[in-house]
């Protein structure tokens, strides 16, 4: 098969085509939840993540002055308060009122966390990288919480965020052996 029967092919700036579907997470900086598709683990020991912000939106100016946040994973179930966290804007509404999320102040950090979250992160500032219109902030990981019984690949259901509003989730996980490895 020729190249150009099985591909197409999109000059720079097409960004949003072909995204491949990430796991949605909701952050907290100080008082604010926002959401994130763009987001990784890139240090062991010590734990960092590092999360993906947007320079024109009100949470990027937040984690600038703020010396912590958190990373909440939130079961599908709740894909409506996630999708409604990433379309407002927390200096013109309160998104803990119109979602009614469970939260509260790290354990660890200053920042709130998501209790209805699955698995919860407690980060501490450590760098941030500016590119042309995004900030990557990097979090050293001081506190982990996961709800007790529901991280097990046939409980779990992580929204996964493909762009242009559309989600799906990890509804039929598969365990795979690979022997020959």
């Amino acid at each position: 098969m020729e190249f150009e029967k099985i591909f197409k092919s999109l000059p720079e700036g097409n960004y949003t085509h072909a995204l491949i579907p990430r796991p949605t997470a909701v952050v907290c900086v100080k008082n604010n939840p926002f959401t994130v598709a763009h987001h990784t683990p890139v240090n062991k020991d010590p734990f960092i993540y590092a999360i993906s912000v947007d320079k024109t939106n009100y949470s990027y100016s937040l984690l600038l002055e703020s010396q912590d946040f958190s990373i909440n994973f939130l079961p599908f179930e709740f894909v409506k308060h996630i999708h409604t966290i990433g379309k407002t804007h927390g200096n013109e509404v309160d998104k803990w009122e119109i979602t009614n999320l469970k939260h509260q102040k790290g354990t660890m950090i200053e920042s709130y966390i998501i209790t209805d979250s699955l698995v919860i992160y407690e980060c501490k500032k450590v760098n941030h990288v500016e590119f042309q219109d995004h900030c990557l902030f990097f979090g050293k990981v001081v506190m982990k919480h996961y709800k007790k019984g529901f991280i097990k690949p046939n409980k779990v259901r992580f929204t996964l965020f493909h762009g242009k509003n559309f989600y799906s989730t990890n509804k039929h996980p598969k365990k795979l052996f690979f022997d020959n490895l």
